[in-house]
């Protein structure tokens, strides 16, 4: 799966949701491929080919809605997002539970208004108990029925659909009878059943997981229903905590942007931190109107936080000087108060900068009004309510400013810990340069005595056989510690900008023979059939013969290495428009697609061959890379594991 890594698949006909979401996916190293249908979709997920889905419900039929949840189901690992435009979000759609931000989208409330078929919102808790849901519906002329538990929902819904239905069909034949003479018109509405409500609000603590379960069950019981899960939760905690359940998310399709930045920062472990360490928040609620703090208290008690509340600005100073709070909410009319709001706010924040301040402000008299918003743009505060203020937009503004607070909080950790990673790698990587360094001048001098004495001593010891194989043992150990220890110095020249490449007149048909010439007695030595395809001149070139040579005698001797006995080796050199290409094949290991982008990296060897390799670093190649690229051309590879590799590089022909 390492190769599906950030690719995100995107169900959807169009290119313009493609085309709004690419720039903040592609700027997370994320890949979007976009399919027609969900038949697709399903393949892709069959063969491993992504790692999310995201869904677009205004393409996608509400017939396949439940399939949908199925394939989810099959592949619960895969966070799958679904994108609700104004239409798909619509009572008139058949669909499997749907969820609903705070405040109500936009003309969903008329939506209701005109629609028959019995609709039921699973509002949370505090949503629930402030009444905010059926206050917004009531606005729009929708009556709801309030259930207080979730309980028997089924039972309940079926219940009111049927007297609802009993209503209609009683009114239906007053009617009739009194067209047809049996009774007076004015005696009708006196004898109408009342209109039985088709909307039911109810109160819902439960997870997402259960609220799918108690959709089913409605549905099951009345088919025709629709159900909506209305959450306060901000869209950021609401999708971390969907992602950890394995539920789906689902957005408002203006939302869509977001979605990558979602992704992120699951993969990145911000779910456990933004669940885990905003568990319990503080919050100081400051007002002079004692059944105001008293709801309002409650309210936020009910949506999770941790509430100290006062009457008295002097006091909730203090307050704050106590302990810590994550957020004050100021009524700035406060009764007998030494300081006034804008005062206590720059008093507050003077201890705690991070602190989130909200105002909430008198309507009348309306210059006081507009001085306390003002203050709000003024001093930087997060939110400015007009009272009476509703719990439901207290909460809100609530969850807007702890979600600013934390995201500044987190970006200054993270911050903090890039910077003394940096600090650390610097150390590192200083000590490592320095290492190399050391190590390449002071072993070198004593090596090269080790090579040129062994083979002294090598020639005076021909006439006696078993001691000069010591002395041989010797050379062939020194000369390998020479190649090592050549890595080694030019890895530091290199990472110091110092790698020496004299380039000049380059004779790479040269090279190349030469290189041939000596590493096929190494290939013939390990029964390998190694063999030259060049055409018989090339044309000028700039270059480095030694650097050059050494880039071709690393991939042969790696060639020679990672291919087993009876394999072949062809080294090619090919004639191209604007350059010439040296080409390394053999029939060798292979590498597998999950390591191919990291042959490059220092030190970096394969687990294949780790098994084979006698000795060495894993710098040879990074080298050659260095020394092609100064020599203004590149270096590539193709393989294929157990089937063999081609490494090769190329080098401009001279303009």
């Amino acid at each position: 799966m390492a190769e599906t890594k950030g690719k995100v698949l995107l169900v959807t006909s169009g290119k313009e949701l493609l085309l709004e979401m690419t720039p903040s996916m592609s700027g997370r190293g994320m890949e979007l491929l976009c399919v027609p249908s969900l038949k697709y979709a399903a393949e892709r997920l069959a063969a491993g080919e992504c790692s999310a889905v995201v869904v677009d419900f205004g393409w996608l039929p509400p017939t396949e809605r439940a399939a949908l949840l199925d394939l989810h189901a099959q592949y619960p690992a895969v966070p799958l997002f679904t994108l609700e435009s104004v239409a798909s979000m619509g009572p008139s759609v058949s669909s499997p539970l749907r969820r609903l931000s705070w405040p109500l989208p936009m003309g969903f409330a008329d939506q209701v208004r005109v629609i028959a078929r019995p609709i039921v919102l699973l509002a949370d808790q505090v949503l629930f108990s402030t009444g905010a849901v059926q206050a917004a519906l009531k606005e729009s002329g929708v009556q709801a029925v309030s259930v207080e538990t979730e309980d028997d929902l089924p039972g309940a819904v079926l219940g009111q659909t049927q007297a609802r239905i009993a209503s209609v069909s009683q009114r239906t034949k007053k009617k009739g009878w009194s067209l047809l003479g049996g009774s007076t018109e004015e005696e009708e509405p006196a004898q109408a059943a009342q209109p039985v409500n088709n909307v039911m609000v109810a109160r819902f603590s439960g997870s997402m997981a259960q609220a799918y379960k108690l959709d089913a069950a409605v549905r099951a019981a009345v088919p025709e229903a629709v159900c909506y899960l209305v959450s306060g939760t901000d869209l950021a905690r609401y999708a971390m905590q969907a992602l950890k359940e394995n539920q789906p998310v689902a957005l408002p399709k203006e939302n869509a942007g977001r979605v990558a930045g979602i992704l992120a920062e699951n993969s990145e472990g911000g779910a456990e931190v933004r669940l885990k360490e905003r568990e319990r928040e503080r919050i100081l609620l400051l007002d002079n109107f004692k059944p105001a703090l008293t709801m309002l208290s409650q309210a936020l008690m009910g949506a999770g936080y941790e509430v100290t509340s006062s009457m008295d600005g002097a006091e909730a100073l203090r307050l704050t000087q106590k302990g810590t709070f994550h957020l004050a909410v100021i009524g700035t009319a406060i009764t007998m108060a030494e300081l006034t709001g804008a005062e206590l706010a720059q008093k507050m924040r003077e201890r705690d900068p991070d602190m989130r301040i909200i105002f909430m402000v008198d309507q009348y008299p309306l210059k006081a009004a507009l001085q306390g918003v003002s203050q709000v743009v003024e001093l930087g505060l997060d939110d400015a309510l007009l009272k009476p203020v509703e719990a439901s937009r207290l909460i809100f503004s609530v969850q807007k400013a702890l979600e600013a607070r934390f995201l500044k909080l987190e970006n200054a950790r993270l911050l903090k810990e890039t910077q003394e990673q940096k600090e650390q790698l610097e150390l590192v990587n200083g000590f490592q340069k320095k290492f190399f360094a050391t190590v390449a001048h002071d072993v070198k001098s004593p090596l090269t005595a080790i090579l040129g004495y062994s083979e002294v001593l090598g020639k005076k010891l021909q006439t006696m056989p078993s001691e000069q194989r010591y002395a041989a043992n010797i050379q062939t150990s020194a000369k390998t510690l020479n190649v090592l220890i050549s890595d080694l110095v030019d890895l530091a020249a290199m990472e110091s900008g110092k790698l020496r490449v004299e380039i000049g007149s380059l004779n790479l048909m040269g090279v190349i023979n030469d290189v041939f010439e000596r590493v096929k007695i190494a290939a013939a030595a390990r029964k390998l059939n190694m063999t030259l395809e060049a055409p018989p001149v090339l044309p000028p070139l700039a270059g480095d013969d030694a650097r050059v040579g050494q880039v071709v005698q690393n991939l042969c001797t790696n060639a020679i290495q990672y291919t087993k006995e009876g394999g072949k080796i062809t080294i090619k050199a090919e004639l191209k428009p604007d350059r010439v290409e040296v080409s390394v094949i053999d029939t060798g290991i292979g590498i597998s697609k999950e390591d191919l982008p990291r042959v490059w990296e220092r030190f970096f060897q394969t687990k294949e061959a780790m098994g084979m390799r006698k000795a060495g670093f894993g710098l040879g190649l990074k080298i050659a890379r260095e020394i092609v690229q100064r020599h203004g051309g590149e270096m590539g590879i193709e393989s294929e594991l157990g089937v063999g590799s081609r490494f090769f590089f190329h080098i401009p022909l001279k303009k």
